[in-house]
C-alpha cells in the first residue's frame, strides 16, 4: 500500500510546539524508518529543514509543504485545500492524519486514519481558548465521524470518543505512544550529582515537565506542594519545566501569591538532550511517579504510579511526600521499569499502527462496495 502521513505538526523548535504531539510524530517516523513493512510512504512535513533531520529510507519519501509556523490558519488551509489534491496526484491508498484532523475533501479511493490524542475540548472546554475550541468543534468532530478508522492513544480516549462523539468501537484501535529509548539509558550517578549541583538542586526536587497550560492542573500541584512543605517540612524544590502554552499567567501568579518564588523554579523549555538528566535527577517523577486518577494517566502508570484525585489537594500533598520518602516504592518502580519500557516501545507502536493501516484499507474497500450496491438498487 501507499501510505500518506500528515506530519505537519512535527517541530524541532525549542518551544512548546516541540511537545507531545510533535514527539508522537517524530517517534512514529523514526520507528517506521526502522520497520516499514511492505508499504511505501509519503510523509508531508513543514519545510526542508525538517526533512534534513529525518532518517532516510528507500520506502519513505518526504514532501516539504512549507507554511509559517506562527500562522496556523495557513496550515489549516493547506491541510483542507492543497493536501487532497496531492493525495490524488500521488495515488495515496491510506492517509494517516497524525493529530486529530483530516481533510474534508478526501479522494474517494483514499481511506483515512486519524490519531485522536484527547477530547479535552469537550471534557474541559474552559481550559482552552475560544479560538482553539472553535477549531476543534469545526474540524476535529467532523474528522472523527468521517474517518475510516481512529487510532486512540489510550483506552480512556477511546471511551471518550464513544461516549462524547458516538464513534463505534469497531472503528477504533488503541495504540499507545512510545517512550523514547534514550530515556532508558543507564544512570550515571556522577553525572547526576554534577547536574544537581549545576542547577543548585542538591537537596533534590520534584519535577513537572510539560507545556505550561491550564489543562495540566499545575495550580493544584502548586497548592499541594505548598501544603506538603507545611505539613511534612518537604525540603525539595518544585521544578515546573516546559515551554509556555496558553493561559499560563495564572500559574506564575499562583506562585507569587503563595510566596514560593524561591521554592518553585521555572527553567523554561528543556532541550531534548537535557531531559534525561532532569528525569533521572528528580526525587519524584520517573521513580516513582505521582499523577492523577483521571483520563489516560492510570493506564500510563501501569499500577506503579501514585494516582490521586486531581482536585484533592491533601491527597496530592500526601502522594508527593510518599514519593520523596518511600524507598520500597522507589525500588519497586525501578524493578518494573523494563516491563513499562516494553509495553510502550517504538516497535510495538509501529507494528500496531501498520495493522491499523491494513484494517482501514479493508474497511474502506468494504464501505465503497456497499455504497455501490446501494446506488445500483
Amino acid at each position: 500500500m501507499h501510505i500518506g502521513i500528515n506530519a505537519q505538526l512535527l517541530s524541532y523548535g525549542q518551544n512548546y510546539r516541540n511537545g507531545g504531539v510533535s514527539r508522537y510524530i517524530r517517534y512514529l517516523l523514526t520507528a517506521l524508518a526502522k520497520q516499514p513493512g511492505d508499504n511505501i510512504y509519503t510523509v508531508f512535513v513543514n519545510g526542508q529543514d525538517i526533512i534534513d533531520r529525518l532518517a532516510p529510507h528507500p520506502q519513505i519519501t518526504y514532501f516539504a509543504a512549507p507554511w509559517p509556523e506562527k500562522q496556523p490558519a495557513a496550515r489549516v488551509a493547506w491541510e483542507q485545500i492543497t493536501l487532497p489534491s496531492l493525495l490524488r496526484q500521488k495515488r495515496i491508498d491510506v492517509l494517516h492524519s497524525s493529530v486529530n484532523v483530516c481533510p474534508e475533501l478526501l479522494p474517494h479511493a483514499c481511506a483515512s486514519i486519524v490519531t485522536l490524542h484527547d477530547l479535552a475540548f469537550l471534557r474541559f472546554p474552559n481550559v482552552l481558548t475560544r479560538l482553539k475550541r472553535m477549531y476543534h468543534k469545526t474540524f476535529t468532530i467532523r474528522s472523527l465521524r468521517r474517518a475510516t478508522m481512529l487510532i486512540t492513544v489510550s483506552d480512556s480516549t477511546k471511551q471518550d470518543a464513544y461516549e462524547l462523539v458516538g464513534i463505534p468501537n469497531e472503528r477504533m484501535q488503541t495504540v499507545y505512544p512510545c517512550i523514547d529509548e534514550h530515556f532508558s539509558c543507564i544512570r550515571d550517578e556522577a553525572k547526576i550529582r554534577s547536574f544537581r549541583q549545576q542547577q543548585r538542586l542538591t537537596e533534590g526536587f520534584l519535577l513537572y515537565l510539560g507545556t505550561l497550560e491550564p489543562r495540566k492542573n499545575i495550580t493544584t500541584l502548586i497548592d499541594a506542594y505548598a501544603l506538603a512543605r507545611h505539613q511534612y517540612m518537604l525540603p525539595e524544590k518544585l521544578v515546573l519545566a516546559g515551554g509556555k502554552g496558553w493561559l499560563y499567567d495564572a500559574i506564575f501568579e499562583k506562585v507569587r501569591q503563595m510566596g514560593l518564588e524561591q521554592e518553585v523554579l521555572f527553567p523554561g523549555y528543556v532541550k531534548d538532550e537535557e531531559q534525561v538528566l532532569w528525569y533521572q535527577a528528580a526525587t519524584a517523577f520517573v521513580t516513582p511517579v505521582v499523577t492523577t486518577n483521571v483520563s489516560s494517566l492510570p493506564e500510563a502508570g501501569m499500577g506503579l504510579a501514585l494516582c490521586v484525585d486531581p482536585y484533592d489537594t491533601q491527597a496530592l500533598a500526601d502522594a508527593l511526600y510518599r514519593a520523596s520518602t518511600d524507598q520500597a516504592l522507589r525500588e519497586k518502580c525501578i524493578t518494573q521499569a523494563p516491563a513499562v519500557a516494553q509495553k510502550f516501545s517504538a516497535g510495538s507502536m509501529v507494528a500496531q499502527t501498520m495493522v491499523a493501516y491494513e484494517q482501514a484499507a479493508k474497511l474502506h474497500v468494504k464501505s465503497r462496495s456497499h455504497q455501490r450496491l446501494l446506488s445500483v438498487e
